[in-house]
């Protein structure tokens, strides 16, 4: 037999049946702690009355029999205060005293209207002392951590069976340290009660709950415990990037700090304040392919949007973002800081055939002993650097992406998904990493090899076990609504075989749309972005610039234009090698970073040969970038060839350009 799940205690059907007095009887008696001043000031008044009334009608005799009542009356209620709890006993006397100087006054005042404003005055008052008490606040709390508490255990999936016995409350109504006492049903055990989960569910640290049985030997009476919170413990819903003390010189989030290698934060673990982590390389540096999944509203969205500003501040990593059936939402507002942001299934095919060919490149280079270390040993595995960083490639809902292109043209949609397979099973060791994002993960929307390429996972809510395709089948998780009820909730995989960490995301959201921090934050590790070299530039067709806040079309023609021709980085290199016979050796064009002090002439040379091959002009970090010299060797050699006429200078701040001279070229 099914269990029933647990019901919460207030039924609001019980509230609405019945006559308007009976709703209110019922109202009055859930409520009436909060209504005891009006309580003791309706029961004075009436009192009052009915003892006039009595008179009135058995004449002077009436008072002894009323005397005697009231003396019964008042003895019993002193007698039920000494019950009461240390706390709750001054305002309990209060208002006896007061009900009983309120009889006796409206009686002798007779019809008075000012007795009967006296007696409302003096219980409002009472009531303000009353209300902003400690007893009164602690039953508040105590109320609220009951409701709490019945909310958990309904998403917990308890039986209506087992039931709350008792809430205890700090001092004062704090809500710093709550003890729940539960008795369990027959459908339940203790078991049930993962102070994990029920850690998630109060939002709090896991550190403070603590569940345990009342007795040794009891199955039956459970404690739940919630310590008081610890200061420093306190989490911050926001990224740590958008705070600019973060962001200041020395500091954890400072432009060119941080690097891929040490995980990317997406949030923070549930129930505690570390961070959680999307980790792309493993602890032996090796590459790791990571996939997103989640149904529609469960949040993935704002925890990619938290990955992507992670990305962007790191010193050593190039990022990518393909957003087709959004057309480039996702990137938008991180543009400033991208290399590229694809927003067709042409650009996606280029993206994909260009990262295919920049793998199999930096892979025949460490093969011949091209790459090197820091001490000169060749690398196996690309070490993602600020001169050679990693590629991170994001392809928002590839799913709905796909089943779209099957639908419209089923063999590009094969090729695509051939690519993406390939890049997915060679490109890891070159230092090249894949981000999918899904609704899913069924056979119908992902490719069953490309699933089982991915190396690690981030998964939200999903609608059904079919929607992970056996992901994580040897862990016991929860992956529905019931495990992750809220948006940004989500399980982040370990890279290295740990279990999946409970985690909630950055609510990136809120931050984008206020703006003001989240574009400062954008704008200032933009100006730190690294760049591929050259060489990578010719084979991936893009790298060597931002894309920036375009608008739509713009930002379409950019991408378009960066993917079918060569740009003028390209062409500069191109004039570099043509002259790297005729430079005398250790000048260091390509190599090296030392201060040249010979072979300005052939520099030069190269710089005019590169300019006559573009129409677009070229930046002067550009010209440094390529070239390979400190940033005053290269003002110095466009100051030469400005002074001398050749190159004139267009433009101000990151617009300006330097291009040929042709008005002096064709004088002369």
């Amino acid at each position: 037999m099914a269990k029933k799940p647990f019901k919460k205690s207030r039924n609001n059907d019980g509230v609405k049946r019945g006559s308007a007095l009976m709703r209110g009887c019922r109202y009055t008696v859930s409520h009436w702690r909060g209504l005891l001043p009006v309580l003791c000031i309706g029961a004075a008044m009436a009192f009052s009355g009915i003892a006039q009334g009595f008179a009135w009608a058995y004449g002077p005799w009436a008072w002894a029999w009323i005397g005697a009542l009231s003396l019964v009356l008042f003895v019993w209620a002193d007698g039920w205060i000494g019950e009461l709890d240390l706390s709750a006993r001054p305002p309990a006397i209060g208002f006896l005293l007061f009900t009983a100087f309120s009889v006796v006054w409206l009686i002798l005042a007779g019809a008075m209207i000012e007795a009967y404003m006296l007696v409302i005055f003096g219980g409002l008052g009472l009531g303000t002392w009353w209300w902003h008490g400690e007893a009164y606040q602690q039953h508040r709390t105590a109320q609220r951590a009951r409701r709490r508490m019945e909310s958990v255990l309904c998403k917990l999936g308890l039986s209506e069976q087992t039931r709350i016995t008792s809430v205890n409350v700090g001092k004062k109504g704090r809500a710093d340290a709550i003890e729940w006492r539960l008795y369990l049903g027959d459908n339940d055990r203790v078991s049930h009660l993962s102070a994990e989960d029920i850690a998630h569910l109060l939002k709090v640290d896991i550190a403070r709950v603590v569940v345990r049985k009342v007795e040794k030997g009891s199955t039956r009476s459970v404690k739940i415990v919630q310590l008081a919170a610890s200061p420093e413990k306190a989490v911050d819903p926001v990224h740590p990037a958008v705070r600019p003390e973060n962001r200041a010189e020395g500091s954890e989030w400072a432009p060119g700090t941080r690097s891929v290698v040490e995980g990317l934060p997406v949030g923070t673990v549930l129930g505690s304040a570390a961070p959680s982590l999307v980790k792309v390389y493993s602890d032996q540096k090796d590459v790791k392919h990571f996939m997103v999944l989640g149904r529609s509203g469960s949040g993935k969205t704002s925890s990619t949007s938290g990955v992507l500003l992670s990305a962007i501040a790191c010193r050593d990593l190039v990022i990518g973002v393909c957003d087709i059936p959004k057309a480039g939402n996702l990137a938008v507002p991180f543009a400033p800081a991208l290399h590229r942001v694809t927003t067709t299934i042409d650009q996606l095919e280029a993206d994909l055939r260009g990262m295919l060919a920049l793998g199999q490149d930096r892979i025949r280079r460490m093969n011949e002993g091209k790459v090197v270390g820091p001490g000169g040993k060749p690398l196996r595995k690309w070490k993602p650097s600020p001169a050679a960083p990693a590629v991170l490639y994001l392809i928002d809902e590839l799913g709905n992406t796909m089943r779209d292109l099957e639908t419209d043209d089923a063999e590009r949609a094969e090729v695509i998904w051939n690519l993406l397979v390939s890049n997915a099973q060679s490109l890891r060791q070159a230092g090249i990493i894949l981000m999918p994002i899904s609704q899913d993960a069924k056979r119908e929307s992902i490719n069953t090899t490309f699933r089982k390429a991915m190396s690690n996972y981030m998964v939200h809510q999903v609608a059904t076990p079919q929607c992970v395709n056996g992901i994580w089948g040897g862990y016991d998780l929860d992956l529905f609504e019931a495990g992750l009820p809220k948006p940004g909730m989500c399980y982040v995989g370990d890279t290295d075989g740990a279990a999946p960490t409970k985690s909630i995301g950055y609510d990136m959201d809120q931050v984008i749309e206020e703006g003001e921090e989240f574009d400062a934050a954008v704008d200032t590790y933009a100006e730190a972005r690294p760049y591929l070299p050259a060489p990578c530039v010719r084979v991936l067709g893009w790298g060597d610039t931002l894309h920036g806040a375009q608008d739509q079309q713009e930002a379409h023609d950019i991408t378009i234009k960066q993917a079918e021709t060569l740009n003028g980085l390209n062409l500069l290199a191109d004039a570099v090698d043509d002259t790297a016979e005729t430079i005398p050796a250790g000048i260091g064009i390509i190599r090296g970073t030392e201060e040249p002090e010979t072979g300005d002439d052939e520099r030069l040379q190269a710089v005019l040969e590169a300019l006559a091959n573009t129409q677009d002009g070229l930046s002067r970090a550009d010209v440094e970038r390529v070239l390979g010299v400190s940033t005053a060797t290269t003002k110095r050699l466009l100051g030469v060839l400005q002074n001398t006429e050749k190159i004139v200078r267009e433009g101000k701040g990151r617009a300006t350009r330097y291009r040929i001279n042709t008005a002096a070229l064709t004088a002369a």
